[in-house]
C-alpha cells in the first residue's frame, strides 16, 4: 500500500525570506492534499517565520532548512553543505517515509531528487516554476536538470511551458505532465476588505485606476509604461505597487513619477488587501519583455494576471502565444507595441463592463480547481 505521507520541498540556492506563501502554484497543492487527508511534511529553504501558522491542519508540518551552516555562500559551498545534510537526513531519518515527493525551486528539485533515491516507491512530482537554463550554467542548474530527469510527473503553470522545458531537459518529453496555474483558490477572494482606494491614495473619484503590481524591473516593461503616461486619457491614473523598497526605482524615474497621473507605493499589503486593490481597479498591467523563455512563455504562470481575472478585473498584456487565451476569452487587451498602451487604456475604459463580465464568466475554465481535478484523478486515484 502506498504511503499517505507526502513531502513538499521548496527551496532556492540561497536562503530566502518567506516566499512560498506568495506562490499559489505550490501553496494550493499543500492545501488540497491536506483536505484529502494526507500528512504533508513541508521542507523550506527560508528563514524561520510564522507565515504558515494556522494555514493547515495538524497533518501538515513545516520544517525550515534555515541552519546557518547550510548556507555559507551561494554557489558550490551552499550546494555541498545543503545536499550533504539532506542526504544524511534522507538516509537516516526519511528513508521509505513518503508515497509522493513534490519538488519546486532550483534547490528544492535537487533535494527532492535526493529524497526520491531513499524512497524508491514514491512518485516524484517535478513542479517547474522557472526554466533552469536562463544564461550561465552553474552547479545548481546542472543539478536541477539531473534530478528532474528522475521525476515521474512534471507540472508546469502553463500549457505552453512544457514544450520549451522539454527542450532544455530532453528526457521530460515522454513523461506524464500537467498544468497547475499560478492562481489562488477561489475561496480566498470571497470576503475582501472594502476600501475606497481613490480616497486612500487621494485620487479624484472620477478617475479610472490602472494597476501595475509586482516587480518593477525593466523586463516588466516599466520604463515603456511610464513613458506612455504622457499620452494617456485624461481620466486614467496609474498606480504602481512595488514589491519591496522602491527608492532606487524612484530615483531612476524621478522625472516621470512626478506626473499627476501616476502614484507609486511600496506598502507591504496583506494578500487580502492587495486583492481588494486589484478588484477595485479598472485594469491590471501584465507586461513582459520576451528576453528569455521564462518571459516568453509566461501565460498562466503570471500571478498578477490570474488574480486579476479571478477578481473580475481586465488585463492589458503583451501580444504573445501564451497570452492568446486573453484575446480568445475577451479578458482584456493585448498590445503588439508599447506605443499602443494609451489606446489599450482607452479601450478598457470604453468597454470595461464587457471585459469584466468576460473575466467572471470564463475564469472557472482556467482556475486552479479546474486543472486540479484532472491532476488529482490521475495521480491520486
Amino acid at each position: 500500500m502506498q504511503s499517505k505521507k507526502i513531502a513538499f520541498i521548496f527551496a532556492f540556492p540561497i536562503r530566502t525570506n518567506p516566499i512560498l506563501i506568495t506562490m499559489p502554484f505550490g501553496l494550493n497543492v499543500i492545501t488540497l492534499l491536506d483536505r484529502m487527508g494526507y500528512e504533508v511534511d513541508i521542507y523550506l529553504g527560508e528563514y524561520r517565520n510564522d507565515s504558515y501558522n494556522n494555514l493547515f491542519s495538524s497533518r501538515v508540518k513545516v520544517h525550515f532548512l534555515d541552519h546557518n551552516f547550510l548556507w555559507p555562500q551561494e554557489g558550490m559551498q551552499s550546494y555541498l553543505a545543503l545536499t550533504s545534510y539532506f542526504k544524511f537526513l534522507s538516509a537516516f531519518k526519511l528513508r521509505n517515509q513518503y508515497g509522493y515527493i513534490f519538488g519546486s525551486g532550483m534547490a528544492g528539485i535537487t533535494l527532492a531528487g535526493i529524497l526520491k533515491s531513499w524512497n524508491k516507491n514514491a512518485k516524484f512530482i517535478y513542479m517547474n516554476d522557472e526554466f533552469p537554463v536562463q544564461g550561465k550554467m552553474n552547479i545548481w542548474v546542472r543539478s536541477e536538470i539531473k534530478n528532474a530527469k528522475s521525476a515521474d510527473i512534471v507540472c508546469t503553470p502553463d500549457e505552453f511551458r512544457f514544450e520549451p522545458l522539454s527542450k532544455q531537459i530532453k528526457s521530460l518529453s515522454n513523461k506524464k505532465h500537467f498544468t497547475l496555474p499560478n492562481t489562488p483558490l477561489k475561496e480566498e477572494v470571497r470576503e475582501l476588505e472594502t476600501v475606497n482606494w481613490h480616497e486612500y491614495f487621494n485620487i479624484d473619484q472620477n478617475k479610472k485606476l490602472f494597476l501595475m503590481a509586482g516587480g518593477l524591473q525593466d523586463f516588466n516593461m516599466t520604463p515603456e509604461l511610464l513613458g506612455s503616461l504622457i499620452n494617456w486619457p485624461e481620466e486614467a491614473v496609474l498606480i504602481i505597487k512595488g514589491k519591496y523598497e522602491v527608492s532606487d526605482f524612484q530615483d531612476k524615474y524621478q522625472e516621470l513619477l512626478t506626473r499627476d497621473n501616476v502614484i507609486l507605493t511600496s506598502e507591504n499589503m496583506s494578500p487580502e488587501k492587495l486583492h481588494s486593490l486589484i478588484e477595485y481597479c479598472s485594469c491590471s498591467f501584465c507586461l513582459y519583455s520576451p528576453i528569455n523563455d521564462n518571459l516568453k512563455y509566461v501565460g498562466k504562470s503570471s500571478g498578477k494576471l490570474m488574480r486579476s481575472v479571478l477578481l473580475g478585473t481586465p488585463v492589458i498584456v503583451n501580444q504573445c502565444e501564451s497570452f492568446q487565451f486573453v484575446e480568445d476569452m475577451n479578458l482584456g487587451v493585448s498590445i503588439n507595441e508599447t506605443l499602443t498602451i494609451p489606446d489599450a487604456v482607452q479601450m478598457i475604459i470604453d468597454s470595461h463592463k464587457e471585459y469584466s463580465d468576460a473575466c467572471k464568466l470564463n475564469y472557472d475554465s482556467i482556475s486552479f480547481e479546474n486543472y486540479w481535478i484532472q491532476f488529482q484523478n490521475e495521480i491520486f486515484h
